[in-house]
């Protein structure tokens, strides 16, 4: 099995963590979606060579992702906590992506540094504390031959400025007023109707749908790649 590459840059997210109690400024954390994980995985080891399931052990969710080693299958398992929004779709999905660190899958994002942004734009919630609406990306990370982060940048979005910048010297320069892009679709796995990119999502079963099997299931009764909404749409007219 070749060796998972380095995560790229439009391959991370930001997510705040924790603002000021004075609002001063707010951390944040680098993770990667489980759409990353499935996308490295058909790339690395090929799509019908790696599977995923998941089981309850005492009440909690374990998602396992399994690769064909060549003499059979070979599982790693980690468990999945909730997400604020989706219950259960966010803990099957954060099972998914722990197994996918099992394997090594964005391990160098345990390597980040403390994220610690300031310039960004907060504001009192009703309940008295500070929140942001500020949206960030990751502009550029370069690693080091430890396969650690050794550079990295990112940028608030919404403001349109440099938010926090590891490895070399600050500029406030801003970036050119520009149209916002996308980032790059997977062509195989994007609705043939209305383009929405489809994610791994969970089954009536509680396993967590490849999107190898969706594309299969779509296209064996629609005749094409559909996202959920679509059928969805199709089914109650």
């Amino acid at each position: 099995m070749n060796r998972f590459r380095l995560l790229r840059a439009d391959e991370i997210e930001c997510r705040i963590s924790q603002i000021s109690r004075q609002g001063k400024g707010l951390s944040l954390l680098l993770y990667k979606t489980a759409r990353t994980d499935a996308n490295l995985l058909d790339e690395t080891v090929g799509e019908a060579n790696w599977q995923n399931d998941f089981k309850l052990v005492d009440g909690v969710l374990y998602g396992g992702i399994a690769i064909d080693m060549g003499e059979g299958w070979v599982w790693k398992w980690d468990a999945g906590v909730e997400s604020y929004t989706e219950k259960e779709k966010g803990r099957a999905s954060d099972a998914f992506k722990r197994a996918g660190f099992k394997w090594g899958i964005g391990r160098e994002l345990y390597t980040a540094p403390f994220i610690w942004v300031s310039n960004c734009q907060l504001e009192k919630s009703e309940s008295g504390g500070w929140r942001c609406n500020d949206r960030f990306s990751v502009r550029e990370i370069t690693y080091n031959e430890r396969q650690e982060i050794a550079t990295l940048t990112i940028w608030n979005d919404t403001m349109n400025v440099e938010a926090f910048r590891m490895g070399a010297k600050a500029t406030t320069q801003k970036k050119p007023q520009e149209k916002p892009q996308e980032k790059p679709k997977d062509p195989m796995y994007a609705c043939e109707e209305c383009g929405a990119v489809i994610d791994p999502y969970p089954g009536r079963d509680g396993k967590l749908v490849s999107l190898r099997a969706h594309k299969m299931r779509s296209e064996a009764k629609f005749g094409k790649l559909l996202c959920l909404k679509c059928i969805n749409a199709r089914t109650d007219t």
